[in-house]
């Protein structure tokens, strides 16, 4: 077995980072992690996948032992989820408390801004740049999805991306507005009751490193652009299995090519390959102080689960390969200050809303889909979601299964913490702080059991949790107490643990099942469509969001920050912030982040929207309060923030209740938002069309 003699490489070969000589003048780094959707039951799924509990591997003083990065940091505590209107939340509060402190805690789906008042909240990432720090964004998902959004733009409504890419690239308002400027259709060229304005804790702040998944909110969808085809270092085009061209498609219908904005107006590099990110670090000079600033984007949508990029994607980079060139680039930028870096694992989260391995289609198709709750069952082709939209007759594949896509999602976000444990360890580096959590939990994951093929339970399902009981091999002993002629349960082969052999891709190992009969991890999801309210219907995803406490690991090489995570018992979610505030040195972000945000608007808030009937199919009612009377908008807005239909325009309609017909016909069915706008205040809700 490999297991017992193959060290993992990053991973293991880095011993717990005690503090070493770092003198106060040296830069100052603060790393933040974020697995989206990370429970402790993924990272301890990965740890069994690498052998914990095999030989060398079993006990917590054996070297081998903690395998992951993950659990080398020092400092361990849990912290609280719920938002500031809902006990499970969302990503865009979820990761807009790591952002901002107590002032973050706010509504769902709402990023870093003050739904009562309507009014921006800085962020960390923002006032470090304002100090002169280095500062950059890193993930595996669209770089415009709520995580990362959280720590670099300010709007009420997460899934308005086309803004927040626009919020990324302008740092005065004259960008902000040059960017809508530069659209080839008049209707969609600035306008600022509807375009807003650059939120004033953005102006002045560049972003230096932009890198992940969402080139679609960069390109535009209807013209052509140099930008959407993918190339290699060189500037060869990339092509896939097929010998096809790989290109990367828009989604902005204002067909703004914010890419090329970018590159020829705010002074970025572009690339969208692993080729060319790592063709970086060969001419690091061009990104020194007042050089280049470096924007990668490597998927339309999300980045590649990394199963999915090993076997067909391999021209995109990993989140170690991107975390490495970020924490490269930030220190040539950073002119001795230091850098703040957000680093996003987002995909975990996906594979727990689509119950990746834990549920089968029994009918329907797509939006219509029945699900029964399965397990141990090979993927079908495709995604790792493809679970959701597949039919009966779908093909399965024949070796990959669910827990192998979540083991390597973990692993591939460990490797990144890897990258940030090496920069800890590195004293020429400066004084670093890590800290890695998560924005919520999500799908209730768990493991179950692993596959036995000999079926020695019985029941027919070739799962089994435990070892076999202990017996004697004398069967006329059975019932004697005497310790003799005992035959232990599994006892052989080094017990009942999973059987996972090392495979190697681009320098990393991962842990594949040794067979297809072999001991692989079987896990199972808590919110599957039998338990979180939608029988067997598909309904959106598969899987919700928890409120689960989620885990929080920190470390340092100061012995200063990290250790005051500890002795405190539970510990809120908005605790992270001031602790990485001080390190850097920025007291008034610091005290900020520590004072409880105002709740209470100054003038009275709309009353509760409702919509009927959800889902529809072409038309629907939006019935709200008005509380005084008051200008009232209502729209409907399509899944990118693009508004479809303005059922009422700017009415003043007077104190009461109102309901407000929308007309759907012709709309192409999915995800839209109706918002209700009274007085400047928004209240939206989300619906779907069948």
């Amino acid at each position: 077995m490999k297991l017992t003699v193959t060290l993992l490489a990053g991973c293991s070969l880095l011993a717990a980072a005690a503090p070493v000589a770092v003198a106060q003048n040296q830069p100052s780094n603060v790393i933040m992690y974020i697995g989206d959707g990370f429970g402790l039951a993924p990272k301890t799924a990965t740890r069994m996948a690498l052998g914990q509990g095999r030989d060398t591997k079993r006990y917590a003083s054996d070297a081998n032992f903690q395998v992951l990065s993950l659990d080398k940091l020092r400092y361990n505590a849990t912290v609280t989820t719920h938002s500031l209107n809902s006990w499970i939340t969302d990503s865009a509060p979820g990761a807009s408390v790591y952002a901002c402190g107590k002032p973050g805690k706010q509504d769902n789906e709402v990023i870093s801004l003050n739904a009562a008042n309507g009014t921006a909240i800085e962020t960390i990432l923002e006032a470090a740049k304002k100090q002169g720090y280095a500062v950059g964004l890193v993930s595996t998902a669209r770089i415009t999805h709520a995580t990362p959004a959280a720590f670099a733009s300010h709007i009420w409504y997460r899934d308005l991306e086309d803004y927040i890419a626009a919020q990324y690239i302008a740092s005065t308002q004259t960008q902000y507005e040059a960017i809508f400027n530069s659209s080839p259709t008049a209707s969609y060229r600035y306008q600022s009751n509807r375009d807003w304005v650059l939120p004033t804790p953005k102006v002045g702040v560049e972003l230096d490193v932009v890198l992940g998944g969402g080139a679609r909110h960069f390109l535009p969808k209807n013209v052509a652009s140099q930008y959407k085809a993918v190339k290699d270092a060189s500037g060869n085009a990339i092509t896939n299995a097929s010998g096809a061209a790989v290109n990367l498609s828009g989604s902005r219908n204002d067909d703004v090519d914010l890419v090329n904005y970018a590159v020829t107006q705010r002074n970025y590099n572009y690339v969208n390959s692993r080729d060319a990110l790592l063709a970086v670090s060969s001419n690091i000079s061009q990104y020194g102080v007042g050089g280049k600033k470096l924007l990668g984007l490597f998927n339309a949508s999300h980045a590649s689960y990394e199963q999915d990029r090993q076997t067909t994607n391999t021209w995109e980079p990993s989140l170690s390969d991107m975390t490495r060139i970020a924490i490269e680039v930030l220190r040539a930028k950073s002119n001795g200050k230091g850098f703040f870096l957000m680093v996003e694992a987002g995909r975990i989260d996906h594979l727990e809303h689509s119950n990746t391995g834990g549920i089968s289609v029994v009918a329907g198709s797509g939006s219509t889909n029945q699900f029964v709750v399965d397990a141990d069952k090979p993927t079908y082709v495709g995604t790792g979601d493809a679970g959701v939209s597949a039919t009966p007759t779908s093909t399965r594949t024949s070796n990959v299964y669910g827990s192998d896509y979540m083991i390597k999602e973990v692993l591939a976000f460990d490797y990144a913490v890897a990258e940030g444990r090496a920069l800890l360890a590195n004293a020429n580096a400066g004084r670093t702080l890590l800290f890695s959590s998560s924005d919520h939990e999500c799908g209730g994951f768990a493991v179950t059991g692993l596959h036995d093929e000999a079926n020695a339970s019985g029941n027919g399902t070739k799962i089994r949790t435990y070892a076999g009981q202990i017996t004697k091999s004398v069967s006329g002993e059975a019932g004697y107490a005497t310790p003799t002629n005992l035959v232990r349960g599994d006892g052989g082969n080094n017990g009942w643990f999973p059987d996972y052999t090392l495979t190697n891709f681009q320098g990393k190992d991962y842990p594949v099942p040794t067979s297809a009969t072999g001991k692989r991890l079987v896990v199972a999801y808590a919110s599957n469509p039998l338990t979180n309210g939608n029988s067997t219907n598909q309904s959106g995803t598969a899987g919700n969001h928890t409120p689960q406490d989620v885990w929080v690991g920190a470390d340092d090489n100061t012995g200063t920050h990290a250790s005051q995570l500890v002795g405190k018992g539970l510990l809120d979610n908005t605790s992270l912030t001031p602790i990485m505030a001080n390190f850097l040195g920025l007291t008034t972000f610091e005290q900020n982040a520590q004072v409880l945000r105002t709740v209470a608007p100054t003038t009275p808030i709309i009353g509760e929207v409702q919509l009927s009937p959800v889902p529809f199919d072409d038309q629907f009612q939006v019935r709200f309060d008005v509380p005084t009377t008051a200008s009232v908008r209502v729209e409907l807005l399509n899944e990118i923030g693009q508004r479809v239909r303005t059922p009422l325009a700017d009415q003043v309609l007077p104190a009461g209740p109102h309901t407000v017909a929308v007309d759907g016909t012709g709309l192409r069915a999915g995800f839209y938002v109706a918002a209700v706008t009274i007085n400047g205040q928004v209240v939206s809700r989300k619906t779907v069309k069948i």
